[in-house]
């Protein structure tokens, strides 16, 4: 499998233009690699908290102008950007912990503005294969990770074939994210969903640890201490 610098390395092609738009930043980590590339990105998000994250962890670099701000309706004239970058379209519509549902429709109507922005589209996110799918159970159990990212995989394929684009590349990477010792992993791991649920006590911190150390321990991560994050990344075009 490719790694995670083999795959930045065959998007490079597609994210290089004067204005990008990075769709869904979170906490910025990949919009640090699109701004190696892109000349002036504008990144939107409806997270707040994740506004917060990403204008800290980016604070350095002077290409990245973030916004908080709806996917549906995001605030710029047809065609402003010369490509879109995408790390996040399968949580867009992430539901209560209650019941386990997708709103395909609002992922359809998600598209078709990127659409109306972007003649280029890059997806890059997790693969239904990552073993992030299991371990989000421990925070939400009725969540069906991969079966929400092979869906959203399968309607951004179906709409924007629709759209006129075509796919021009796909492939997978894996990003291996190395810890120090076992407790900073296990310190990571809780953070990563800590917006899902937070451990209410130690008991519970505990059970918690246990249940994400038995799922890492099935891969062999907790041996030498590194995560294989398994990404699946796609390039859709249209003339």
């Amino acid at each position: 499998m490719k790694t995670f610098e083999n795959m930045w390395d065959e998007l490079k092609p597609y994210l290089r233009c004067e204005i990008g738009l990075d769709e869904g930043y979170a906490d910025g980590k990949y919009t640090r690699y699109f701004a190696k590339y892109c000349k002036h990105i504008i990144g939107v998000d409806i997270s707040e908290d994740f506004y917060k994250q990403a204008k800290e962890n980016l604070k350095d670099l002077d290409n990245v102008d973030l916004k908080i701000m709806d996917a549906l309706h995001v605030d710029y004239p047809d065609k402003y950007f010369g490509v879109i970058l995408c790390t996040s379209f399968h949580e867009f519509d992430m539901s209560g912990k209650e019941e386990f549902k997708m709103d395909l429709d609002l992922k359809r109507n998600i598209l078709k503005e990127m659409s109306r922005l972007s003649d280029t589209i890059v997806f890059a996110e997790p693969s239904t294969d990552n073993l992030s799918s299991t371990l989000y159970k421990v925070f939400n159990p009725i969540e069906e990770h991969a079966i929400r990212t092979q869906k959203s995989n399968e309607l951004i394929d179906e709409v924007l074939t629709e759209l006129g684009y075509k796919q021009v590349l796909c492939d997978r990477a894996v990003d291996k994210i190395y810890y120090n010792s076992r407790e900073e992993f296990e310190e990571d791991m809780l953070s990563w969903w800590a917006e899902v649920h937070v451990p209410s006590s130690e008991e519970e911190k505990k059970e918690m640890i246990g249940k994400i150390d038995e799922i890492l321990d099935s891969k062999g991560f907790l041996d030498n201490l590194c995560f294989d994050d398994v990404f699946r990344y796609a390039v859709y075009r249209r003339e």
